[in-house]
């Protein structure tokens, strides 16, 4: 039987996590790498004006909200070595989410002990991100034992516009045929048909949502399947600086929401620590020249 799995019947994983699809981590952050990544944020990031690799998978400059200093277009994969000009912000960001802390809050949830990184984004100024699932970028097979980061680099308050989350049972999977969907067209197709349609079922039930206010040091996570969204800030637009991670453990075989393969490349990574690796997807390898490798870990 699958270790982690073993991990789960034998109830040791937290029992919010399992029944909510979600937890508040308080204070289990260094805030003084905490708060030296947002130092180099503001003082390195912000005041670029080269192209860095963008949410959108694009390399493109800084895009300001109109009459504003404010950053709209998020940094993606920063934590990786893609741009020389950032490499105190690679470092800073790597101090913070491959923290041992990060690591034990994680190991409460699921016992693993090795992470693998797929994505970071960084942002910097509030969002209007609507109703998603995170599965649909990178989920583990079977689904749902992937996990969302979301960090604050300041203080929030109720007025920050907060991430929130509709509980959810982990492991629950909501397909596009129980949604009376075809899996046919472009993935972007289907992630639009998917989410629009998975909106209108759970909003007609009128939900109970969870938020949290989070300061630095603390850390919100949720399960790849749970549904979220972001809170309108009060003052739009508005700095936020937080940080989204999104990663599984080592040892799981994993695609995403529509591909679950018996078998995904395990062994493209770049190993940070003891308990954290970067994986490295093909496309950003190739174009950035980007190289890591690991034994093929055997399935747990």
């Amino acid at each position: 039987m699958n270790a982690l799995l073993r991990y789960v019947l034998n109830d040791r994983t937290d029992r919010q996590y399992q029944d909510f699809g979600y937890k508040v981590f308080r204070g289990v952050l260094p805030k003084d790498r905490v708060d030296a990544l947002a130092e180099i944020v503001r003082n390195v990031v912000v005041p670029h004006q080269g192209a860095l690799l963008r949410q959108d998978g694009r390399m493109a400059p800084h895009d300001f909200f109109p009459g504003t200093t404010l950053i709209r277009n998020p940094l993606a994969n920063a934590h990786l070595p893609i741009s020389q000009a950032m490499e105190p912000l690679e470092a800073a960001l790597t101090a913070v989410v491959t923290a041992s802390q990060v690591a034990e809050a994680l190991r409460k949830l699921d016992g693993a002990d090795q992470y693998s990184i797929h994505q970071t984004l960084l942002f910097f100024a509030a969002q209007t991100t609507g109703l998603h699932i995170d599965s649909w970028g990178v989920d583990t097979a079977p689904h749902g034992f992937a996990h969302t980061l979301w960090i604050p680099l300041q203080d929030m308050t109720p007025e920050s516009g907060l991430p929130s989350v509709i509980p959810w049972p982990r492991g629950k999977v909501l397909s596009e045929a129980d949604l009376g969907l075809p899996s046919s067209g472009s993935n972007a197709d289907r992630y639009d048909r998917y989410h629009r349609a998975l909106s209108g079922r759970l909003m007609a039930g009128s939900p109970e949502v969870a938020t949290a206010v989070v300061r630095r040091g603390d850390m919100i996570v949720w399960t790849s399947l749970t549904p979220h969204f972001t809170l309108p800030a009060r003052n739009f637009p508005s700095e936020r600086l937080s940080l989204q991670v999104l990663l599984r453990p080592t040892h799981t075989r994993w695609g995403n929401f529509i591909v679950q393969p018996s078998d995904h490349p395990t062994n493209r990574h770049i190993r940070k620590t003891e308990r954290f690796s970067y994986f490295v997807y093909d496309a950003i390898s190739r174009d950035f020249g980007i190289a890591g490798s690991l034994p093929t870990p055997a399935a747990l």
